[in-house]
């Protein structure tokens, strides 16, 4: 003797896109023990996902370290603008003293 209807036992799990809480819709009969067993499930599922958002985000952090000048690069950048603020600094003080001497030399 057949009762109702046949059941598909069903559990989903979705991400409501407005306030971003969980919706869980559930379809079936589920015992305490099955609840037990889809909470360790899921708990299990995402620490594998976090594990492996962290996992990635260290990769991309070891990439963009890789990318990044180092000190050393980044200490000749600013010894080579020292040294061109002090040669252009040096032409105009030359500059200035060979106009000191070109009006000397008229009068």
């Amino acid at each position: 003797m057949k009762r109702g209807v046949d059941w598909t036992d069903k559990i989903i799990i979705t991400r409501d896109k407005i306030s971003k809480k969980p919706v869980v819709l559930c379809e079936g009969l589920w015992s305490g023990k099955d609840r037990r067993m889809i909470y360790r499930m899921l708990l299990r599922e995402m620490r594998k996902q976090a594990n492996k958002i962290i996992q990635m985000n260290k990769q991309a952090d070891l990439k963009a370290k890789k990318e990044k000048p180092s000190k050393d690069d980044i200490k000749q950048k600013r010894l080579d603008a020292l040294a061109k603020a002090r040669a252009a600094k040096k032409l105009k003080k030359e500059k200035e003293e060979e106009k000191k001497n070109v009006r000397g030399q008229r009068k």
